[in-house]
């Protein structure tokens, strides 16, 4: 029996986190500091590698319970250039005795953040206070952005990366692993004519857990003492992060109820659906060009709606291992042309069917749309 369980945020007109300072958006920053052409420098793409700290597997670690590395530096001081392009990134999980490769199994997930980007000299659009870049899971190790995009980086800043452990399937074990990450990116000097510019935004599925009935920020008549967590899930659990000081947060409203991007899997068929129409904090019409996924076990696919229109935008799909449990595949599309209209509402929408009766399976979804600036 399918349990079609719906919860819609309905959206408010305050979208988005308080600006620290009246910051330029790229555009008009790159039109201002960096040379639009350079004639006689020939495209030439870098790549830079860094390793994570020593994870240690000791036993069966579901999705977010592993170990973790909460933070690893990427020093961008050898590049002698203020701006970068970031065009794609890439993991791989080791086992640290022999530096042999191992299977994505053991792959949680890593996330690449922006560096100090309440310093950056223009105006991140990336909601949440980590400003996420990038993420890979199991069953999507590699991004590559489309040709002639990336995404801009002041390099005076650095990046950093977040790595965390998973273990479904292998006990008993006792095995040290680390993640190697690769950035694949164009200096400015050399990237090709005319780049253009992507920033990303993640979206992502939310469960009510607490408080009175209603969709998000409907008017109640109960009582509720107000909530001022901006998060409700632990370090670990690769929640989007809000500041305090938020205007909008995913994770509770203004009636007491509170919400979580991971939950516990029940043993059928679920469906979530999430207006995320915040979370795309749109100030104007844009274009999304490319779009993945991080989802959990037995996830089946994740949809985009457009709730305006009743129409469905694109769809992310996960396959699942035959014999045993992780996903083998999630899918990524950098062939996108979405339109996103500032004045519509639109969701996400998530389907699992958990088969395995073992307990502590959990569910998240969340969509990083790469959008132009």
């Amino acid at each position: 029996m399918l349990n079609y369980l719906v919860l819609f945020l309905f959206a408010i007109s305050i979208v988005g986190c308080v600006e620290i300072e009246n910051r330029p958006n790229f555009k008009d920053w790159q039109k201002e500091n960096l040379s639009q052409s350079l004639i006689g420098l020939e495209p030439r793409l870098d790549s830079l590698v860094v390793k994570s700290d020593i994870l240690n597997i000791d036993t069966i670690y579901r999705s977010m319970t592993g170990p973790y590395s909460s933070f690893t530096l990427v020093d961008l001081s050898d590049i002698k250039e203020k701006v970068i392009w970031l065009t794609g990134y890439q993991c791989k999980v080791f086992n640290a005795k022999n530096d042999q490769q191992i299977l994505d199994d053991y792959l949680c997930h890593n996330n690449l953040n922006y560096g100090e980007p309440d310093s950056y000299p223009w105006d991140i659009k990336t909601l949440g206070s980590e400003k996420r870049i990038f993420t890979l899971t199991a069953g999507q190790t590699r991004i590559a952005l489309p040709t002639g995009t990336g995404i801009p980086i002041y390099t005076p800043n650095n990046l950093a990366f977040f790595s965390q452990a998973l273990n479904h399937n292998t006990f008993p074990i006792n095995m040290d692993t680390y993640q190697e990450i690769t950035i694949f990116f164009y200096s400015n000097k050399h990237a090709p004519n005319e780049m253009k510019a992507l920033y990303p935004q993640t979206p992502f599925v939310t469960t009510q857990i607490g408080g009175p009935e209603g969709g998000f920020n409907s008017p109640t008549s109960d009582l509720y003492s107000p909530v001022l967590i901006c998060g409700i899930d632990s370090n670990s659990s690769c929640h989007i992060s809000y500041p305090p000081n938020a205007k909008y947060n995913p994770y509770a409203d203004d009636y007491g109820r509170t919400y979580t991007g991971h939950w516990k899997l029940s043993k059928n068929d679920e469906v979530w659906t999430t207006n995320i129409t915040n979370m795309l904090n749109l100030t104007e019409n844009a274009i999304a060009m490319a779009a993945g996924s991080h989802m959990h076990p037995y996830a089946e696919k994740l949809e985009l709606w457009d709730l305006s229109k009743n129409q469905k935008l694109h769809e992310l799909g996960a396959s699942n291992y035959q014999n045993k449990i992780g996903l083998s595949t999630i899918e990524y599309t950098s062939k996108l042309n979405i339109s996103l209209k500032k004045n519509h509402q639109y969701a996400l929408r998530s389907y699992y069917n958990c088969s395995d009766s073992t307990t502590g399976h959990t569910g998240m979804a969340n969509m990083c749309l790469y959008i132009q600036e």
